[in-house]
């Protein structure tokens, strides 16, 4: 839980956490400096399913290490870019050791591990985990004050080196020689010679997941300029702005709470249906700015289970059985679509107006909602 916090904060928040700076000295605009985010998620998204693929086999010990020392390398060479094009290569390395560090190859091998038991782990671990942002916004603000952008990005490697990768080491270890304890699972033979993009269920799952992803990223990177469109004022949408991700982490304590007791498949569906009544709702607050509250609650409990109940629903729609290569293929569409999101949105704010965003975010989870609901768990 420790390791992925700050391997969040490090290679994840540290972006939004520091762009203006990027923005500031090098001159950039906020679309080429954006574009190394984009270009960083679309890379991890291409590795998920190798990843996973690697971790099925058993490779998840060197896998962890290699990519949290991958990731050390990758915030150095950032303290020393000058120039775009080594921006974006430093970021587009970092978005591969994403792809080797965050959640899609940690709940792959916990679920290795555990099963149908990953469930509580994985729980806990994105709580935890949702403190990230927590950690880098206040960190990189404070370091940068007193020593400039590129003394907080060594603090972040030096956090990754000290505290993520001696965690890493022995929790993959461990986590390993409980996969390998386990009963074999073994693919069907006419399914292990299908790639996970191939077999039942992939295409309404993932296309599901990436259609609210879809929606999710358009709205929250478009959020300000949005809010201000509607006509709410400053303080206000920042307040409704903070909300976010405080309450994502009560999203998560409610899942605890209700434990196994819910099936994840139709918590989800919940979860996409809650995330386009937060849209309309956000659009009613032309009308009624306060309503901006209610969006910033009903977004953060939608998004916070959601993170926590996907690869819970690709375990039961796909099996156990390649988990790692199904979950690394079903998080590839959804990253993708992520990065696509933040140009999606501007592209048609210019072009429609923010209506057209507001429309966007509710159909893109409804339209997921009707895709998840075709397909019942795997036995």
């Amino acid at each position: 839980m420790v390791a992925e916090t700050v391997i969040w904060a490090a290679i994840f928040y540290s972006f939004p956490a520091l762009v203006l700076h990027w923005q500031g000295e090098f001159g950039w605009s906020a679309t080429v400096a954006m574009g190394a985010f984009s270009l960083a998620l679309a890379v991890q998204g291409l590795a998920a399913p190798s990843v996973g693929r690697a971790i099925d086999s058993g490779f998840a010990p060197l896998g962890f290490v290699l990519g949290t020392v991958g990731a050390v390398a990758g915030l150095a060479t950032l303290t020393q870019v000058q120039s775009v094009g080594a921006f974006y290569a430093a970021w587009a390395w970092i978005g591969l050791m994403m792809g080797f560090t965050l959640y899609d190859a940690t709940f792959s091998v916990v679920t290795r591990a555990r099963g149908a038991g990953a469930r509580s782990a994985i729980t806990a671990i994105t709580l935890a985990a949702g403190f990230a942002s927590t950690l880098a916004f206040p960190l990189t603000a404070w370091v940068t004050e007193a020593a400039g952008w590129r003394a907080a990005v060594w603090v972040l490697a030096a956090l990754v080196a000290v505290c993520v990768l001696p965690l890493v080491a022995f929790a993959a270890r461990k986590l390993e020689a409980e996969a390998r304890a386990r009963t074999a699972v073994a693919l069907d033979p006419a399914t292990s010679r299908l790639r996970a993009n191939r077999r039942p269920g992939y295409w309404p799952l993932a296309g599901g997941f990436a259609l609210t992803a879809l929606g999710v990223g358009v709205l929250l990177s478009n959020l300000l300029p949005l809010m201000a469109s509607l006509g709410v004022p400053d303080g206000l949408a920042i307040l409704a702005a903070s909300i976010i991700g405080p309450a994502q982490v009560a999203g998560r304590i409610l899942l605890i709470l209700a434990g196994a007791r819910v099936a994840a498949q139709r918590v989800s569906i919940g979860a996409f249906v809650v995330l386009a009544v937060a849209a309309a709702v956000l659009g009613a607050a032309a009308a009624l700015p306060a309503l901006a509250l209610v969006f910033a609650v009903a977004q953060g409990v939608g998004n916070g289970v959601i993170s926590i109940l996907r690869p819970v629903v690709t375990r039961e729609v796909m099996g156990e059985a390649g988990y790692g290569e199904s979950a690394g293929a079903v998080a590839r569409l959804s990253l993708y679509a992520f990065a696509l999101a933040p140009t999606l949105g501007a592209v048609l704010a210019d072009l429609f107006g923010y209506g057209a965003v507001i429309a966007l975010c509710v159909a893109a989870p409804l339209a997921g909602a009707v895709l998840l609901a075709r397909f019942a768990p795997a036995p």
